[in-house]
């Protein structure tokens, strides 16, 4: 077993001097800033020409952005064998995964992702731009597919005004290759990729294929992943300074171990593209994911039950039609996509129980679908008006969701011979549809020669929720069928001045706004101890939030720092106690608020070695009521990632190290486990072996030192044996040593 670290003044030491490395890397080379020509362009490190849409919709430099985005391209996905969020953001401090532990969801895993601070359903998700399902309390958001995708972006901070209110707190974002990704000019390519990750005792194979058909080109790709639960080798299987209650006699596992689990993810992608003419294309899509996740949920077991399997099956299919033209006229271009969703999940709990020779058998259905009908329509038009140029980027932003719930249990009596349905307690809530439809406008306004760059923009979102009753809610007096509705006019205001061609400085202020969700709201059921009921006094989640920041750049280098407040209001709480009753529901708390500094830097030490560091701090707060003291909020702690990547091109052999360290956590309360600093190193290589052919290794945390992720932080220090058997903070225990494979193939 690893050793614990502690956050130590050394350790302090050492993240100060990572920071002040990670502002050398960019500050390097300055004497060569003023060299702009053709060739000392050609010279910048790569991750300066890193194009990402999430800044204006049309596609600019990440250097040229007016906010803090993270890419991670298609790639270092394949030579991280990336198969998980943990595994995704293991690189990008301030933004960490959030993961399951809780007996309650026994399938474990991840449940979405934390961007400073800001986790669960504000931060909005989409693969092709396309939304994924919200996550509701007995569910899971693990909708995500990393296999032939062309890049992630992770925008930080809120990015309604050109994404939609519900980006409160940011957006991940999935791109899915295309055909010409793979034919790059030939008439037709492809790829295999087979993975191995040993974490999760995880296998992919993957086979992506395009042809070209004079104008038109075909794209079919089909991947299948097996993966089972996640070991983590350092986790004290006793529950370490915690009590642990499981019924291991009866065959339960240990609060250092996840349910057994045997996971099949299923991804068929075809992409259909017509280049109508030079200025026309038109594209359909056809995408698919079922994943199917079947566990021995132990932690039932006693004298009487001696089995309780499950199974969940989630799956989303997007069916999308795209077209493109660039026009001759006010309007430069204009983009069009409609596109029919159905995601969702079916999940099964079996329980065998065995009373004084009575065998019954329980059965739990559970049926969640969010079926999405998607519109969006993009226009661009450039033009110059005085000593001013303009990028306006307009459009409509709309969609239709179809929320259902259903809820049933079935109780078959072997001994009697009797075979009963009903309606079981839990988080049941209401059926209904979901509509949005909003206008937005971004301008991008170029002045005095370029120097300075203005960026205002504006949407006008409506949302209207109006649910239906079904057969798995209770009827309750404050659960009314009455349609939500909310329109509210959000605004952004975003500048750059450059002094040069080598510094500029950046400010942006952005807003956002979140409805509630129907579960949320609508929530009513009832138990022998308390009742869920249903919160028709919420009101949405809203955000203002402010960045400035500071960039340099150089020919063989790059630097950026920002700082970051953002305020919410009418945070909403979940499990909230209604006072003076049994019931449990949700409020609006009064006000949330987080800040910090985010650093990044790279340079290209010469032909063959680069030096990458990026470094995060922040803090929050939270006020429950008007006139309360504030309480800490959970953000992330002080992180900083170091990289060094160095090449052998004489035997085609890449070698990559990576140092992450990480502060001890802020104190949430004093009875509550505060995770220590840690630090841990990652060794990887990528060798050409043969053309075409690459063999891709990664060692994670060589040295195997045993850490708690932040999620342990909302873990009380005096936590009975029970509730620890059911949320073990062990399993908040970081992965030790791991290996991880892959092999990409292209023809």
């Amino acid at each position: 077993m690893g050793k614990q670290l502690s956050g130590t003044s050394i350790f302090r030491t050492a993240l100060r001097a990572s920071t002040a490395l990670a502002l050398a890397l960019g500050l390097a080379g300055p004497g060569h800033a003023q060299n702009s020509d053709d060739e000392a362009k050609a010279k910048k490190p790569v991750l300066l020409g890193t194009i990402t849409l999430f800044a204006d919709r049309l596609g600019r430099a990440l250097t040229d952005v007016q906010g803090h985005i993270s890419v991670v391209g298609g790639e270092e996905l394949t030579e991280r064998n990336v198969q998980t969020l943990e595994d995704l953001l293991r690189y990008i401090p301030g933004v960490t995964p959030v993961r399951q532990v809780s007996g309650a969801d026994p399938f474990g895993g991840q449940t979405g992702i934390r961007i400073r601070g800001v986790e669960g359903n504000r931060v909005q998700m989409v693969v092709d731009g396309g939304r994924i399902p919200e996550r509701i309390i007995d569910g899971s958001r693990d909708y995500l597919d990393f296999g032939f995708t062309k890049q992630v972006d992770v925008v930080r901070g809120p990015a309604s005004v050109l994404w939609g209110a519900d980006a409160l707190g940011g957006v991940l974002a999935l791109e899915t290759i295309d055909p010409e990704d793979l034919l790059a000019g030939r008439d037709r390519g492809g790829q295999v990729t087979l993975g191995y990750g040993e974490l999760t005792d995880a296998t992919d194979v993957a086979v992506a294929f395009a042809q070209r058909f004079g104008d038109v080109s075909l794209l079919v790709a089909r991947s299948r992943g097996i993966d089972h639960e996640m070991k983590l080798t350092n986790a004290d299987p006793t529950g370490g300074r915690w009590p642990c209650a499981r019924p291991v006699i009866y065959g339960s596992v240990t609060c250092g171990a996840f349910n057994p689990l045997d996971r099949a993810s299923d991804r068929t992608l075809v992409k259909l593209v017509w280049d109508i003419d030079d200025t026309q294309t038109l594209k359909f899509t056809f995408d698919h994911l079922d994943r199917l996740s079947e566990i021995d949920n132990t932690l039932s077991r006693s004298a009487t039950v001696f089995a309780n399997p499950r199974e969940r099956d989630i799956f989303r299919t997007r069916y999308a039609a795209e077209y493109e033209a660039s026009l001759a006229g006010p309007i430069d271009s204009v983009k069009a996509t409609l596109a029919w969703t159905p995601s969702g999940y079916d999940q099964h709990a079996l329980s065998v129980a065995n009373a004084a020779g009575v065998i019954t058998q329980t059965h739990d259905y559970v049926n969640y679908s969010e079926d999405f009908l998607e519109l969006d329509v993009q226009a661009t038009s450039r033009f110059a008006w005085g000593g001013s140029e303009h990028v306006l980027t307009f459009g409509l932003d709309a969609d239709r969701a179809e929320t259902s719930y259903d809820r049933t249990r079935r109780v078959v009596n072997v001994t009697a011979g009797t075979d009963v349905w009903s309606v079981p307690t839990g988080f049941n809530f209401t059926d209904g549809s979901t509509t949005r439809a909003d206008l937005y406008l971004q301008d991008q306004i170029t002045l005095l020669g370029g120097k300075l760059e203005l960026t205002p923009g504006l949407r006008y979102a409506t949302y209207k929720m109006k649910p239906t009753a079904n057969d798995s809610v209770v009827a309750h007096p404050d659960n009314p069928t009455t349609a939500r509705e909310r329109k509210a006019l959000l605004g952004s205001l975003g500048a750059t001045w450059r002094f040069n061609d080598t510094y500029s400085v950046w400010a942006h202020y952005g807003e956002g706004f979140k409805m509630p969700t129907f579960q949320q709201l609508y929530t009513s059921s009832t138990s022998g101890t308390f009742d869920l009921v249903p919160a028709p006094w919420l009101v949405p989640e809203e955000v203002k939030s402010i960045e400035i920041g500071f960039r340099g750049e150089y020919v063989a280098g790059f630097f950026a720092v920002n700082a970051f407040q953002a305020k919410y209001k009418n945070f909403i709480e979940s499990f909230w106690f209604v006072p003076g009753t049994n019931d449990i529901s949700y409020r609006n708390i009064s006000a949330v608020e987080t800040w910090g500094v985010e650093l990044e830097g790279g340079w290209d030490v010469n032909d063959r070695l680069r030096l990458t560091g990026s470094v995060a701090w922040m803090d929050g707060k939270a006020t429950a009521t008007p006139g309360a003291s504030p309480t800490q909020h959970l953000v992330p702690p002080l992180t900083a990632v170091l990289g060094a990547s160095y090449e052998l091109p004489d035997i085609g052999l890449t070698l990559n190290a990576t140092a992450t360290l990480v502060d001890g956590m802020q104190t949430v309360s004093p009875a509550n486990f505060t995770p220590h600093g840690y630090g841990v190193l990652d060794l990887g290589a990528s060798w050409t072996f043969a053309e075409n052919a690459v063999l891709n290794l990664t060692v994670n945390n060589l040295l195997d030192r045993k850490y708690y992720e932040m999620g342990a932080a909302g873990s009380v220090l005096a936590a009975t044996a029970a509730t620890t058997a059911t949320v073990p903070p062990e399993l908040f225990t970081g992965a030790g040593r791991t290996l991880a494979l892959s092999l990409d193939y292209k023809f």
